[in-house]
């Protein structure tokens, strides 16, 4: 079958053959419908430190067939697999947690102290079939299309920051990053009662995406970021919650002053470098909230975020910019450069 593979450390990927894959007792197989691009898929297609910091921590091992953010209809389980029948419509979660340590038997598995993560530790579902374990596997509810199912690793994410921010109706909510994530972010805080979304990149293509949720937007080349925020704050002299998802070092040196005392920050993007902080004037004095996130909760997040898409309060696909099938993911990954939001990859097989 066809595939997309990352084959060396090195920039690039090839589209090529693979054996078509067998589920292991614990597994399924699944047709794979559509696939999202990630920003670790980015990663792994450029090759930078991020790449090179998976692959040491998760023990990526080359070839590969990359790829996590999937949906797909079940062809074929393991025998111990009991869970999940074939025909199921699902999701895989991309945390792959041991069920031993001491974080899965505390309801903290999506942090496994072994964790796997699939698409890297093991293969991935840029391919026509893919198998993963049955345990990771979220039975899709019915009125959730498969495209929609493909978006709901990424919109777990932007769940669970939402849920980590603890907001409440009437709060300011500051999104800092607005590709594909953060423009789902800014629609669930507009659901949970956001009296004031606000949102910073420096794209003006995803900013025009971002004005579509009611969102005020900050050009962080054109604008004063922090003069623009406390504006905008009002008597609260900053944001009640701060959501960072560009993973930019740079927002380290300003990021505190734009939340209000006893404030929340809750961080989802990875920086790419250490950052200083100021621990006693920017965070002890300040008296701020500091929540960092990897993953979403397995399974609350998923199971929230499935009513969320249920009820029509989140639109996942209205992200969705562009379309490929898999063999043509070089014009995908280009298209990013270009301008775009959320890119599914769909089989064409």
């Amino acid at each position: 079958m066809k595939a997309i593979i990352k084959t060396e450390e090195k920039p690039g990927l090839i589209y090529g053959d693979v054996p078509e894959p067998k589920p292991g007792p614990d597994e399924i197989k699944i047709k794979v419908a559509a696939a999202s691009i990630c920003g670790t898929d980015i990663h792994y297609n450029r090759w930078d430190a991020i790449a090179v910091s998976f692959k040491e921590k998760f023990g990526m091992k080359f070839p590969i067939v990359i790829g996590h953010e999937c949906a797909g209809t079940v062809t074929e389980i393991g025998a111990n697999v009991k869970t999940i029948d074939v025909g199921d419509r699902v999701s895989f979660e991309t945390h792959i947690p041991c069920g031993r340590c001491y974080q899965c038997q505390t309801g903290q598995a999506h942090n496994c102290a072994d964790m796997e993560i699939y698409g890297c530790s093991c293969p991935g579902c840029f391919s026509e079939y893919a198998v993963g374990p049955a345990s990771v596997a979220f039975r899709l509810p019915e009125g959730v299309s498969l495209e929609e199912g493909s978006m709901f690793e990424p919109a777990g994410v932007a769940m669970r920051a939402v849920e980590e921010g603890k907001i409440v109706p009437g709060d300011v909510v500051l999104v800092y990053g607005c590709g594909p994530i953060g423009l789902m972010t800014q629609q669930l805080a507009r659901s949970c009662g956001a009296s004031r979304v606000i949102g910073i990149d420096i794209d003006e293509y995803r900013l025009d995406m971002a004005k579509k949720y009611g969102v005020e937007v900050i050009n962080a080349k054109k604008e004063d970021v922090v003069k623009r925020v406390l504006e905008l704050s009002g008597e609260r002299r900053g944001v009640d919650v701060l959501l960072e998802l560009t993973g930019s070092p740079k927002i380290f040196d300003h990021i505190f002053t734009l939340i209000r005392l006893e404030g929340r920050l809750v961080t989802i993007g990875h920086p790419i470098s250490p950052v200083t902080v100021d621990v006693t004037k920017s965070i002890n004095f300040r008296g701020i909230q500091w929540k960092g996130v990897f993953g979403r909760r397995i399974w609350d997040t998923w199971w929230d975020l499935a009513a969320m898409v249920q009820a029509k309060k989140l639109d996942i696909l209205d992200v969705v910019t562009h379309r490929f099938p898999f063999s043509q993911f070089e014009q995908a990954f280009a298209q990013i450069d270009k301008g775009a939001g959320k890119i599914l990859l769909v089989n064409d097989v």
